[in-house]
């Protein structure tokens, strides 16, 4: 169910998403789905749109991305490895406990985690090579069920650098393959990408653009403390609202 009539508050939410990940290359589907799951919107068909419109983001980041740093092919390998069998695993849990008290009891501690994850922000030491193999494994699980991949994904990657700036646009080429796999997924295991969500994409996609290369150029001239605690502090509150009404 994709009611038409609840784009005023879609909206919104994707706007704010797109302007969170011009601001720091994370961020869009969870905030989205954070505010999605109290609608009647059916949770699986909007994750849909959700992963539709996450590619123009990523070509967007990328994009910008690439002006002032290259991509690191080498560090991404054993990640696509663990996305190869934590993405289908993920799709699968959607569709089987996406309307069950499970699926709002982990979706809640996902969003929680996430949340306490960039609120909380603690230095990464480097990691070796290898844990990009489980990395990608639960970064494909949560990606894929929730659109939350970023966590375990980005510590992963931005451990490998002393600059993790240098490795946003890799990040995000990460996502772009995760995404697509993501895709593929839903046309083969599940009902397929239908006509509403073709176009609520194309009408939330506009939002997409104008507002994340707001949020990036923003991000060149201020400093993005303030409104990232705002943002994940709601976040954080929405998954603790979901954990609770998994106990209802």
């Amino acid at each position: 169910m994709l009611d038409l009539q609840y784009l005023w508050y879609v909206c919104p939410l994707v706007a704010l998403g797109a302007f969170t990940q011009g601001f720091t290359g994370i961020g869009f589907g969870i905030v989205v789905l954070a505010g999605i799951v109290f609608t009647p919107w059916d949770f699986e068909r909007s994750t849909v749109i959700v992963n539709l419109l996450v590619l123009i983001l990523h070509s967007i980041v990328i994009w910008t991305s690439l002006k002032k740093s290259h991509i690191q092919w080498k560090l991404i390998g054993l990640i696509l490895l663990g996305l190869l069998v934590g993405v289908p695993f993920g799709y699968l849990f959607i569709l089987n406990f996406g309307n069950q008290p499970i699926f709002q009891f982990v979706f809640g501690i996902s969003l929680a985690g996430f949340a306490a994850n960039e609120l909380i922000k603690p230095r990464i030491k480097p990691m070796p090579k290898y844990y990009g193999l489980p990395a990608g494994m639960l970064g494909g699980f949560l990606g894929s069920a929730f659109t939350t991949s970023a966590p375990p994904i980005a510590i992963y990657l931005y451990s490998q650098n002393k600059d993790p700036v240098l490795l946003k646009g890799t990040l995000q080429v990460v996502f772009m393959i995760s995404t697509l796999w993501r895709l593929l997924n839903i046309v083969i295991l599940g009902p397929g990408i239908s006509r509403s969500v073709m176009e609520i994409t194309s009408l939330c996609g506009v939002l997409v653009v104008i507002f994340s290369l707001i949020g990036h150029k923003i991000s060149l001239k201020v400093s993005s403390k303030i409104f990232l605690k705002a943002v994940y502090t709601l976040i954080a509150v929405a998954g603790l609202s979901n954990i609770f009404r998994a106990f209802l």
